[in-house]
């Protein structure tokens, strides 16, 4: 009875850890990142566009508008996770990108009502597990990397070859970018 007592316990928290870890890295998705790049906003917001896109959705031929406000160019990219945005604004030494998760998509706790409780109440009120942030974050990483590499390197770093496809994996920080 004791065994069974601590694998109860051991579940629960490893559940615990778990659900605070994805809400952690959805808290982490909803938070801006910015950065300058020596890039006209056109050329910006063309990379974020191509580099947000996994390689199956470009390979299907899915196509991402870019809405322009003003000044401000923005592209927003939706999966099953949620809603990546990138917003390009032009400044005076090229332009300042910045990434954040527009809304990132629950699951659902299953409903109490078959236990007497109303699914309206306090109990359950907003409890939900996010549904897969770090693939937003991928696409925001991707994004990033592509703009560093296009702003180091120059000619375009999504798609163009072995190093298009580095680049788009996600993997290492822009100093471990293999030179041209």
């Amino acid at each position: 009875m004791e065994g069974l007592t601590i694998a109860i316990l051991g579940i629960t928290l490893l559940s615990g850890v778990v659900y605070s870890w994805m809400n952690r890295r959805a808290n982490d998705a909803l938070v801006s990142l910015a950065g300058d790049f020596p890039l006209t906003p056109e050329e910006a917001a063309q990379i974020a566009m191509e580099a947000g896109l996994t390689w199956r959705e470009r390979a299907t031929g899915r196509t991402v508008p870019v809405m322009r406000s003003g000044n401000v160019l923005k592209v927003e990219i939706g999966c099953r996770a949620g809603v990546m945005s990138f917003e390009v604004r032009e400044t005076p030494t090229g332009s300042r990108v910045t990434g954040r998760a527009e809304e990132v998509t629950v699951v659902r706790m299953p409903e109490l009502g078959g236990l007497g409780v109303s699914s309206t109440n306090v109990l359950y009120m907003r409890a939900g597990m996010p549904r897969n942030p770090a693939r937003l974050l991928r696409r925001r990483e991707r994004v990033f990397l592509a703009l560093a590499y296009e702003a180091r390197y120059g000619g375009l770093a999504v798609g163009a070859g072995e190093r298009g496809q580095w680049v788009d994996a996600g993997r290492g920080r822009c100093e471990a970018l293999p030179q041209p």
